[in-house]
This record gives structure tokens, C-alpha cells and sequence, in this order.
């Protein structure tokens, strides 16, 4: 399909869905969106106030010279407006690249010179706009798939500003390598590049943007170092020196000034290639319908009802979090590429594997499929592809193990359309025999101090790598044995039973015997207790990532049974998990964690499921997440936490547990739609009753994918207190 075609799709699906659905039809699911929550900082979510598409590529926002990754704090004076932002991301911060800043009087380039307290502030889906009160000047932005378009009101003057930042990133840092810039002031157009550095990726990165302006500039110029060029029309600067430029107009006419800017990871051409292609005119308020438009379709995938306004808000809101990243940036290629799928910015998998990508399998395969696609084909470029490819290029982060492993083999046993599994094998296989730690493919764990491809070795420990490992070994089995591969299959499944060279089963903490604990070189496991950890602010030399032993021996995803048999047994395991998560052993919002509270579900106790679950669903508030966004992995969280279901990892499954609505309609690629109905729902009736799919008893505390993409009905009967449906003696 061609991209004028998926647009006019869209704005097709737009309309049909005003029509046949009843929310949609009363009030349009984009208004319910406010990406004003989780502004702030990591305890708060650190997503981003700008607006943008259903994964697009650019993501235009304000910024300022304290607070988040995101590049925004609330309570500070704006800088200006940046064009690439990413959201809910730890560690070092990248983009906030390509600064707009409008101003009146003499342009300044000095960040903290003109800094703007602001009034007005209104953050949509498809629209984010400010006043800017030194300048008493209107700025409005409303984004397409590549490019953005800003309506800038100024006062009556003379000296009407536009000053562009090449070289910077979020919080004002300088971030080049080498930069340029070059203006056409007959055009009205400027062209920018920077080979940006010290971002989350270490690698370097080629950036380029293209804008373009309404009106002739009266005046120009460069700033490059420490100097003022006016009248200059080109400028470059080398590694850490700041580089600028302005256009001036006479804005005594009253007319909004209106610019254009796309950004492209490919070359200039490309950039200015992709502002014509998604805004070919300045039809700003045009732009932004299509946003809406879009918005409309992409939310109305899952539509809730029976409950508040306030209610609506908070889940439209993490729904469009889930949409925001991975990003699609496929005409963003070469011409030789064009065609093939590409998805960029995965902050990381490590972080989106267990809820972002299985929501996509459900509500977005044909997304999940292009993802896959992209991976390979990056795989054939690189030789690799790594847990966080992000503006392009590959970082291995070493968090877990290798989890690109992990997102191809749960969309194969989700089922996911569309994929070419053999060639994805290629990818799981490189990473399996050649990419693994050498002493986890000889001895079969990965030990105390030994390194991972990250250049810092921060991340790779001992306890979450190797059972990180196991897990991609179980996947890319998977892999294996569709793709004919049988020995190498068998090879896979046995390893990914190699997370019981890190059980020590003399460990005991709490009065409770057997962990996941960090083995040194010579066998021996680290004498540390199993409460210790990642504390959030250093690594304490322990051998666990984001974690401790108590959160990890919950970890084994792929190997339930095995897990709960070596804890002694089902009823100790279950006596185990509710002192464990009673006593706040368990990091509930945190993704190793994330799965942790449903495996109640598999020893026949839906009720503690069920119990847990609403927990951690009461650590949501209305206008915040309970940590890092992490790219959509809250978001999602919330999201299938609030819809009554939630992935069961290494299977096609869903657990069930109480839906916090009476009635949710998820509506498939497919054209069908599936309806959980929720008899009694409210905010203590979270305990499942009865459950009756498409008419027939549902005795298992979990769904079927196929089940739910055939369409149809699940009908829920809730409680407040717990029965006995699905569970055993």
C-alpha cells in the first residue's frame, strides 16, 4: 500500500469508526487523550508532552533546561521545541534534537538566555500549543508521520524571530561531532546536519532537518562557536561547538508565521523529500484533522464503556502510550530499501518484550510483523541486531541476555501473520550459537565478571543474565524447530533449562530455601543475601539486574513447573509468593516483576491472581505511572491490567483475572471484534465467579490469542469476594 493510499485508509477507518461505535460516535477517542501524565521525571512516567502519530517518527515537543529524559519539567520556563524526544526512557538522554526557539528583538542563541516563562498550555493528542510570556508570543504544533508544522503567532514588531539549535540535546547540552547548517533565503527554506553523540547509543549519528517558512524572512544569519554572523547563509562547526541560525520577519501584519520541518536519519534529500511528501501545502489546521483522524483509528482498537469520564481519560491516555514506540521510519531509507519495513527506537526490549509487543500481537499484528521484518533486515545490514537499535543503530545493553530472541519467538507462538519464520531464524540462530556469553555456551552460565558485547559491562550480571539466556534459548528453540531445524530444537530446549546452574538450593532467606543466586568463575555461588540488589542508584557489585534473588527466583518464565518444583512444591509455593509479595520483596512495577503476581494463575489459585493484580492496578494514579513509561511497557501494563487480561509469557495465553469495566471491545485487524463482559463490575468486585466464552464454560484462568482473534464473547460473572472458579484443592 502506498503511503497517499494508508493515509486515505485512515481517514476512511476515521470515518467509519465515528459511525459505528457508540463512544466514538458521542465524543471522539482522541479528545479523551492528555499527555500531560506521566510528565515529569522517572517516579512519574517520563513521557513526553509534544504531540505525534501512531508511531511516528517524529515527535515534536517543548523543551527546557531541567527535569526528565523527556526534556521537560512542568514548573520550568521553556527553551523552545524540539523535534525528536523519547519517552520514558532512563539512563542518558538523547535527542531533543534540533531546538526551535521563537523570539522578539535581537535573536539570541544562549539557551538559558532566552528562557520563557509560559501561560496557556494545552497538550492533546494532536495538538500541542503554549504561550510563550516574554515573548507574548502563541507557538502551535500539530504533527504528521515525518514532519510537523508550527503556527507561531507573534505581537506586532518588527523583529519577529525563528532561531534554530543544530548541535544540541535534551537539557541543552551540546551533542555534536561535527555540524552544519545552510540557509536559502529566497526559499525560505534551511537545511541542517548534525553528527549527534553521547546519547543513549553511544554510536555516532547522522541527523539532517529540512524547514521551510510562509513567509520571506527580512534577515539571517549564522551562529557558529562563540559568533554572530548576521547576513551569513551557511555555517559548520566541528566536535562540542555549538551551532545555530535565524530567520527575522516583520510580523507587524498580524499573520501567524507558519514553519514546516521534517527530520530525516537518511540524508538532507531524504529530509526534505519527507516534509513535501506529508505536507505538501501549510494547511495547518488540515495537518491536524489527519492527526486526529489517525488518533481515532488507533484508539478505537480497544473501546471500554460503563465507567467515568475520568476513567476514559486514564486508559485513552496509556493506549496512546502504547502507540507511541517502537517507531516507523520506513520511508525514511535509502531508495534501495524502500519497501522493506523499518522500525527504529527500542528503548529497550529488555523493557517492552513482556506487555508492549504482546499488545501489539493483539491489536496490531500486522505492526508486530513489520517489526520482525525490520529486525531481519537490520540483521543483514549489521550482522547483528541488538537489544536497543535505536536512531539506527545497534547498542547491546546487556540487560537481560539477547531479547530480540524473545519478541520474534513470542510472535510465533502468538501466532503473529505474515512472517517468514525460517528467515527470522537466522537472526535467533546467530544469536544462540555465536552471540551468547562464550562461558554460557561452554559451562552454561554466565558468571560474576564476565562481559557482555557492552562496551561498560554495567548491565550483563550473573543471576539475571544467565536465566536472561535460558529464556532466549527456550524462544529461539522455537525458531528452530519451525525452521527444520530438530537437533539444533533439542539442543535450545535443553539449554533453556540451564537457569538451574544459578539455583542454589541451600539458600534461604525469610525462612524459605532455594534462589537464583550469581555464580563466580570456579562454581561457587556469591555469598550475598538474596534480599540485596540493584538499589536504584548504584550496582553494588551483586549479580542482578534491576533486581535481587527474591525477585529473580520468580523469573523462569518458560519453566513454571520447574520453578514451583523447586521451591518445594505447589502449596509452598504458594505460601513463598504471598510473603514475598505481602512483604514487599517483589518490585510490582518493575518488568522483571511484571509477570510475577499472575503465577498464582498456574497453581490453581486465580484468586491471588486476581488480588495482586488489582494491587498493583491501585499503584496507577490518574495523572502518573508508577516508574519509568519505558517506551509503552507501563502503559501496556495498565492497559491489559485494566482490560481483565495479561500475557502469559512462552505461550499463545492470556491470564484472566477482574476487568475493571463492565464492558471492553477489542476490535481486530481482522474485522472481528472480541467482547469481555464484565457482570458486577466495580471497584471491589475483582474476584471471577463464573466465565462463559461464546456460550460454553470457561474453566481455565487463562484465554486462548487464537480464541480471541476468531472473535466473539467472554461474559465474566465478579465478586467481591473469592469463589472457587478455576481453582484446586
Amino acid at each position: 500500500m502506498t503511503w497517499k493510499r494508508r493515509i486515505k485508509a485512515v481517514l476512511l477507518c476515521a470515518a467509519a469508526c465515528l459511525w459505528t461505535l457508540p463512544a466514538c460516535a458521542q465524543t471522539p477517542l482522541y479528545t479523551y487523550v492528555n499527555p500531560m501524565v506521566g510528565v515529569g521525571n522517572d517516579n512519574q512516567g517520563d513521557t513526553v508532552p509534544g504531540p505525534a502519530l501512531p508511531s511516528g517518527s517524529i515527535h515534536p515537543s517543548p523543551e527546557t533546561l531541567t527535569g526528565s529524559n523527556a526534556g521537560y519539567d512542568p514548573a520550568a520556563p521553556i527553551s523552545g521545541f524540539g523535534q525528536l524526544h523519547t519517552q520514558g526512557s532512563g539512563g542518558v538522554t538523547t535527542y531533543g534534537t534540533f531546538l526551535v526557539s521563537p523570539q522578539v528583538g535581537a535573536p539570541v542563541f544562549d539557551e538559558a538566555a532566552h528562557l520563557s516563562e509560559k501561560s496557556g498550555e494545552q497538550a492533546a493528542a494532536d495538538l500541542y500549543a503554549v504561550t510563550l510570556d516574554r515573548y507574548q508570543t502563541r507557538v502551535e504544533v500539530t504533527p504528521s508521520h515525518y514532519a510537523a508544522i508550527y503556527r507561531v503567532s507573534f505581537p506586532q514588531t518588527d523583529q519577529a524571530q525563528l532561531v534554530f539549535d543544530i548541535t544540541r540535546k535534551i537539557k541543552g547540552l551540546v551533542a555534536s561531532d561535527q555540524a552544519d547548517v545552510t540557509l536559502y533565503p529566497a526559499e525560505g527554506k534551511i537545511i541542517g546536519h548534525v553528527k549527534a553523540k553521547g546519547y543513549w547509543n553511544p554510536a555516532l549519528v547522522d541527523i539532517w532537518f529540512c524547514a521551510k517558512v510562509d513567509q520571506k524572512p527580512k534577515a539571517w544569519g549564522v551562529f557558529k562557536g562563540g559568533e554572530t554572523l548576521a547576513g551569513a547563509t551557511s555555517g559548520a562547526t566541528p566536535a562540542d561547538q555549538r551551532l545555530g541560525a535565524w530567520w527575522s520577519f516583520d510580523a507587524q501584519g498580524g499573520k501567524p508565521v507558519l514553519m514546516k520541518i521534517a527530520v530525516s536519519f537518511t540524508s538532507a534529500e531524504k529530509a526534505e523529500a519527507l516534509l513535501d511528501h506529508d505536507i505538501p501545502g501549510w494547511d495547518f489546521d488540515g495537518v491536524r484533522q489527519a492527526a486526529q483522524a489517525a488518533w481515532n483509528t488507533s484508539l478505537s482498537q480497544i473501546e471500554i464503556s460503563g465507567v467515568s469520564e475520568a476513567d476514559l481519560k486514564r486508559f485513552y491516555t496509556a493506549l496512546y502510550h502504547t502507540a507511541i514506540q517502537p517507531r516507523d521510519r520506513s520511508l525514511d531509507q535509502a531508495d534501495a530499501d524502500l519497501g522493506t519495513p523499518h522500525w527504529d527506537d527500542y528503548y529497550t526490549l529488555w523493557d517492552t518484550y513482556r506487555t508492549e509487543f504482546p499488545l501489539m500481537s493483539l491489536i496490531r499484528p500486522h505492526d508486530y510483523a513489520g517489526n520482525i521484518a525490520s529486525i531481519v533486515h537490520a540483521f543483514d545490514r549489521f550482522g547483528a541486531f541488538d537489544t536497543a537499535f535505536i536512531a539506527g543503530r545497534n547498542y547491546h545493553v546487556g540487560q537481560g541476555g539477547d531479547e530480540v530472541d524473545n519478541v520474534i519467538g513470542e510472535g510465533l507462538i502468538r501466532g503473529v501473520p505474515g512472517v517468514n519464520w525460517a528467515d527470522a531464524y537466522r537472526v535467533t540462530h546467530f544469536n544462540a550459537f555465536q552471540r551468547r556469553s562464550p562461558r554460557y555456551l561452554s559451562q552454561l552460565y554466565f558468571a560474576v565478571g564476565d562481559k557482555s558485547p557492552e562496551p561498560d559491562n554495567q548491565r550483563a550480571r550473573s543471576g539475571s543474565s544467565t536465566i536472561g539466556f535460558a529464556l532466549n534459548d527456550f524462544y529461539a528453540g522455537k525458531l528452530a524447530q519451525v525452521a527444520g531445524h530438530t537437533n539444533e530444537a533439542t539442543v535450545l530446549a535443553s539449554r533453556s533449562q540451564m537457569w538451574r546452574n544459578v539455583w542454589d538450593a541451600k539458600a534461604e532467606s525469610d525462612g524459605y530455601t532455594g534462589f537464583i543466586l550469581p555464580k563466580q568463575a570456579d562454581g561457587t555461588f556469591q555469598d550475598i543475601d538474596p534480599k540485596l540488589g540493584w538499589d536504584g542508584k548504584t550496582y553494588n557489585n551483586v549479580g542482578f539486574y534491576e533486581g535481587t534473588a527474591w525477585i529473580y527466583s520468580y523469573d523462569m518464565l518458560h519453566d513454571i513447573p520447574g520453578m514451583v518444583t523447586a521451591m518445594g512444591g505447589r502449596k509452598m509455593f504458594i505460601r513463598r509468593l504471598q510473603h514475598a509479595l505481602s512483604s514487599g520483596l517483589i518490585d510490582i512495577t518493575n518488568e522483571p516483576s511484571f509477570s510475577t503476581p499472575w503465577l498464582f494463575s498456574n497453581v490453581g489459585r486465580p484468586d491471588l491472581s486476581a488480588y495482586w493484580a488489582n494491587e498493583i492496578f491501585k499503584k496507577f494514579p490518574a495523572d502518573a505511572y508508577p516508574g519509568d513509561e519505558d517506551n509503552g511497557a507501563m502503559s501496556s501494563h495498565y492497559v491489559f491490567n485494566r482490560i481483565g487480561l495479561f500475557p502469559k509469557l512462552g505461550t499463545d495465553l492470556f491470564y484472566l483475572h477482574g476487568p475493571h469495566q463492565p464492558r471492553t471491545e477489542i476490535h481486530l485487524e481482522n474485522g472481528k471484534t472480541f467482547t469481555l463482559i464484565a457482570h458486577n463490575a466495580g471497584p471491589d468486585h475483582i474476584y471471577i465467579q463464573t466465565a462463559t466464552l461464546n456460550g460454553r464454560p470457561l474453566n481455565a484462568p487463562w484465554i486462548a490469542q487464537a480464541e480471541i482473534m476468531k472473535g466473539g464473547t467472554l461474559e465474566l460473572t465478579l465478586g467481591s469476594q473469592p469463589g472457587r472458579w478455576a481453582m484446586k484443592p
